[in-house]
């Protein structure tokens, strides 16, 4: 049990009031030392009038309840303690906050005890809090500890009593399970960002696979490197803050997709003040990440990725871009709005995304009465084949109300234009944004426009945001920004903009006060309560120009 001398307050008092005055003061706090508590409270009952003793009877009933906690009356305590959290001019709230959850506890209320301990400020006392957390929760209930997890997760004594609780049991739930998977590492020398934070400057963390294919440093990139890119466009952005007079502290780190390497990155010094971590990309290295940013309260950002797998048992991982279970819910929301009929035919890559959003979508899409013609992995040289079987040719005798093509893939891209080109078909064709991106395609010279494209945060090409970035892009580089240097750039703008010295450093919160905001050069986020952007615009040209759905 923590108790908090007041010898320099006493001191203070002691030349304000006379030495009659507070001998009873300082015999009550004679006999708490002693034990004797119930005498003592006796003794500071005419010390706790504000009228006669002013700030000094707030330091009265604070000893006063404190003594009355250790002689077990705890309504009295609770009574007395909380009109003290009112009174402005007592900067003892913290201990007061401290001991009202002592009260809690005692009676077994522990849902009030764990709010009033994430309340506490000051890290020795809420310390304290912590331990008597982990003593008074020995015997709570499991149900309750894993319910409650998501609102105190910063108190280390709730977590380690959950842990040792589940490793008490022979069997575990589903839900269970992936709790304890996101505790195991508790008091395991895993390493624990301790806040050197200088609240006045934004930390960033580039956690990239720059030599994905080997080597070391920037003379091992291939052409094309598409991190670089990420990299170009990151980095052009942060340029623009810091000449705004933002001050941004970044560092940059290449896993090299080396495993070892990485966890060496993670206890790097500067890991132990960073606000945000951007990257890895691949998933053996996002793994770990996960686990030092779930371990360590650091919001984590995959700029690429929309693999959705693990997002739900998380608290800080996210993803820049739309999940897969956003974009299918975007691409039936619009199905369901704008075309006619229930049949589909889905084409899909052989990549992980394609083959998750294909299975995504032709599950959501028949709860609401769709029939699945044909759900197919293509290639650029059978893409022709899925089209001769869907009867695409024919327009009106097609097999599909709507074909919808997932593939980043510039040959599948130009077989399906090719084709396109060379018929006059009225069906939908619905294909991701990055198409948007190919310049062999001239949509608009289509006879007919049928393309429909499904964003995945996607550029605003009407923004002038976007044209000033891509000409002064130019201007130092020589060359257009890539499609990856563009999601680089709006990346920064969208981590500034969200937590800064101005907003403060919550990420989750900042996310849920602003609600959808507009991009900076594409057409905007939505993080509302989700750890990916479920804003997907669905575009479509009328007479040669792209609007959203």
């Amino acid at each position: 049990m923590r108790i908090f001398s007041l010898l320099i307050l006493l001191l203070f008092f002691n030349e304000v009031y006379s030495q009659d005055q507070l001998a009873e003061y300082r015999r009550a706090k004679t006999l708490m030392e002693y034990g004797n508590y119930k005498d003592a409270m006796e003794l500071l009952r005419p010390y706790m009038e504000e009228s006669d003793f002013g700030a000094l009877s707030y330091y009265a009933k604070y000893h006063f309840a404190y003594s009355a906690f250790k002689n077990n009356q705890i309504e009295l305590v609770k009574s007395v303690l909380q009109p003290l959290l009112e009174v402005q001019s007592f900067n003892k709230k913290d201990e007061v906050k401290y001991l009202l959850a002592l009260a809690y506890f005692k009676e077994e209320n522990y849902l009030n005890a764990l709010q009033e301990i994430e309340t506490i400020l000051d890290e020795s006392i809420f310390s304290e809090a912590e331990k008597a957390s982990y003593n008074y929760l020995q015997n709570v209930s499991v149900s309750f500890l894993v319910s409650n997890l998501s609102k105190f997760q910063r108190n280390s004594g709730y977590l380690l009593v959950l842990k040792e609780q589940l490793e008490k049991q022979s069997l575990m739930s589903s839900d269970e399970k992936l709790v304890y998977q996101k505790l195991r590492n508790i008091s395991t020398g895993e390493p624990v960002v301790e806040n050197n934070k200088n609240m006045q400057v934004l930390d960033i963390a580039m956690v990239l696979p720059f030599n994905y294919s080997g080597g070391s440093g920037v003379q091992s990139f291939n052409s094309g490197n598409f991190v670089f890119e990420l990299f170009q466009g990151i980095n052009f952005a942060l340029k623009e803050f810091k000449n705004k007079g933002v001050k941004i502290n970044v560092k940059t780190f290449d896993t090299q997709r080396d495993l070892d390497k990485l966890r060496n990155i993670l206890v790097d010094p500067f890991m132990q003040q960073v606000d945000l971590i951007i990257g890895p990309i691949y998933p053996d290295e996002t793994e770990i990440v996960m686990a030092f940013a779930e371990k360590n309260n650091v919001p984590f950002v995959n700029p690429l990725s929309n693999i959705d797998d693990r997002l739900g048992e998380l608290e800080f991982a996210y993803l820049f871009r739309p999940s897969v279970s956003s974009l299918s819910n975007a691409l039936i929301e619009y199905l369901r709005k704008n075309v006619e009929g229930k049949r589909l035919a889905i084409a899909y890559s052989n990549t992980v995304r394609d083959e998750q959003l294909a299975k995504k979508i032709a599950e959501s899409s028949e709860r609401f009465g769709y029939v699945n013609m044909f759900n197919r992995q293509v290639s650029n040289k059978d893409i022709n084949r899925f089209f001769d079987d869907t009867q695409l040719r024919y327009d009106s005798l097609s097999k599909a109300d709507v074909i919808v093509i997932l593939s980043d893939d510039p040959n599948i891209a130009s077989s399906t234009f090719g084709f396109m080109e060379s018929q006059n078909i009225k069906v939908p064709v619905v294909v991701l944004d990055s198409w948007l991106n190919f310049n062999f395609a001239s949509y608009e010279m289509l006879e007919s426009q049928n393309f429909v494209f499904l964003g995945n945060n996607t550029m605003n090409f009407n923004s002038e945001y976007l044209i000033q970035f891509r000409t002064d892009f130019y201007k130092k580089h020589l060359i257009y920004p890539s499609s990856n240097a563009h999601l680089g750039y709006e990346l920064i703008y969208w981590i500034v903009e969200t937590i800064n010295p101005s907003k403060g450093f919550d990420f989750r919160k900042n996310l849920n006060q602003r609600g959808y905001q507009s991009g900076r050069i594409s057409y905007g986020f939505d993080f509302t309560n989700s750890f990916n952007n479920r804003y997907v615009p669905i575009l479509e040209l009328e007479s040669g120009i792209l609007k959203t759905k």
